[in-house]
């Protein structure tokens, strides 16, 4: 006798494909000093130099980062690090 099993175990059929489980958010870190300092940027409608708030890191893969600033006459904006574009937020 073999210590074989007497009955094939079956397999889900994935149609030729491995299933791979999904990724995980992270959860987004806040911060007003990060590692890299914050470009230094202009409003894009009165010229005028924006004041950094804070960074926000986040995403799946890769991670992305955004940065916030304010202009006191025209608003906030948020700068994309991975588009690099600043657009307004308002």
């Amino acid at each position: 006798m073999t210590s074989a099993d007497p009955l094939p175990r079956s397999t889900p059929d994935t149609g030729g494909t491995e299933a791979r489980p999904k990724r995980t958010r992270r959860a987004p870190m806040f911060t007003s000093t990060p590692d890299t300092p914050p470009p230094q940027l202009l409003c894009p409608s009165c010229d005028r130099l924006l004041e950094y708030r804070q960074t926000v890191i986040s995403g799946v893969k890769p991670i992305e980062r955004w940065d916030y600033f304010e202009c006191r006459t025209c608003g906030e904006f948020v700068y994309r690090d991975r588009t690099r574009k600043l657009r307004s937020t308002a």
